[in-house]
């Protein structure tokens, strides 16, 4: 039995109502015919992106013949494709779900990985309206949906295999508190500035555990997704991930990379993108384009220096925000103060305190860039002294004052 497109906003309707997961219905167009969800959640600004970008998931040139699961951000959300005598006419959503209540610490990782560019308390209240479901309960869920449309019994073993062979990270029923699938996640570039510029230092940099958070949680914040095509939607994705690539390889010249390098894996990784006849396949692409990237950024920088002065820097990056101690480093590499102040100067090039404000200048320029966050919050929380100080070794390391280098990058920022 197939489809009747008629019954379809009733029978989301009723889904919603009975299991108060939000319900979704994307037509062949990857446009939002049906939304089904509480008006806390439906107005919220952070649900925005993920109602805009759902038909980047969904949208299949072979729909599939079961519920799909995917994950972003902790949020879980699975869909069913429906088609009418082998037609396409576009997809279930339901979701986001939660398997539990969302910790303070994964809303701090969150927040970490956009830079601090996300509303703390908006946040939280974001993840309040969420509705908690478990993994198993959410698994029988797709199957009643599935039946709804179709009126075909599915076997929930073959559900979880097919997801499997999708590459998804399969659910494990003895283990319903295990997370939905981390798969399919979605990656943009122009549509949000910040998360581009954070995205650009990391491949600069070589940061290639960083990137980890940028995939994860890329969805979340207040993007729209970029239009280069209004006719074609798999030629608008491509050509935002071409653009994005291009973006990529000039970040990783930056950060060292030989130029022929770089510009030979940019047109082998564009080329392959022409080539690809789906949306999954070209953020997958574009996920291994980037990592690619950075991976060989990455290995120049652990060649540039000894294992030692590496575990220093790498140290030192990750605990900008810290009180960094000679002491604690020379424990760490279980050396002497004065021989690793020695042994770091010779290699590095300078002392290990100038190092370390120097590191600390470059984060609060992207904090400046980045934030409306005041100049005295940033000094402080870089650990300088106090404000005077700070502007002090700012403009010696960059010739500008916090206030004026704000105003020069960023006039839509509020100066402090």
């Amino acid at each position: 039995m197939e489809i009747d497109i008629q019954d379809l906003q009733y029978i989301c309707e009723l889904i919603y109502k009975v299991h108060k997961i939000p319900v979704y219905y994307v037509n062949q167009f990857g446009e939002i015919e049906y939304d089904f969800s509480s008006k806390e959640l439906r107005n919220h600004p952070y649900n925005s992106p993920f109602k805009e970008q759902i038909s980047v998931y969904t949208y299949e040139d072979n729909p599939k013949d079961f519920p799909i699961f995917f994950s972003n951000s902790n949020l879980n959300f699975f869909f069913v494709n429906l088609k009418k005598t082998n037609l396409f006419l576009g997809t279930i959503v339901l979701g986001p779900t939660l398997d539990s209540e969302i910790s303070g610490e994964m809303i701090s990782k969150i927040i970490d990985a956009f830079n601090g560019n996300l509303n703390k308390r908006k946040l939280i209240e974001y993840y309040y309206s969420i509705p908690i479901i478990d993994s198993q309960q959410f698994l029988t869920i797709s199957l009643l949906v599935y039946y709804l449309m179709y009126h075909k019994k599915l076997d929930q073993t073959m559900v979880i295999q097919n997801n499997e062979e999708l590459n998804l990270d399969m659910i494990v029923l003895e283990n319903p508190e295990l997370e939905l699938s981390k798969g399919r996640r979605n990656f943009i570039f122009h549509s949000n500035l910040s998360y581009e510029r954070v995205l650009l230092d990391y491949v600069k940099n070589g940061r290639i555990d960083k990137l980890k958070d940028i995939f994860d949680y890329s969805i979340i914040g207040e993007a729209e997704l970029g239009l280069l095509s209004k006719r074609n939607r798999l030629r608008s994705e491509k050509n935002l991930m071409i653009t994005g690539i291009a973006l990529v390889c000039r970040a990783a010249i930056e950060g060292g990379l030989n130029d022929e390098t770089a510009f030979t894996l940019s047109d082998f990784y564009i080329q392959q993108l022409e080539e690809l006849g789906s949306l999954k396949a070209i953020l997958i692409l574009t996920e291994e384009a980037i990592m690619d990237f950075t991976k060989r950024v990455h290995q120049l920088n652990e060649e540039r220096y000894s294992p030692t002065i590496t575990a220093c820097q790498h140290y030192i990056y990750d605990h900008l925000y810290d009180d960094i101690t000679l002491d604690h480093l020379a424990q760490m590499c279980r050396l002497s103060p004065n021989y690793l102040s020695s042994f770091f100067k010779k290699e590095v090039g300078i002392p290990i305190s100038e190092y370390i404000q120097r590191q600390r200048i470059d984060e609060a320029k992207k904090l400046l860039q980045l934030t409306n966050y005041s100049i005295s919050d940033i000094g402080s929380s870089l650990n300088f002294n106090d404000q005077s100080y700070f502007i002090k070794i700012f403009k010696k390391y960059t010739g500008l004052t916090p206030k004026r280098f704000r105003n020069d990058h960023f006039s839509d920022h509020t100066s402090s």
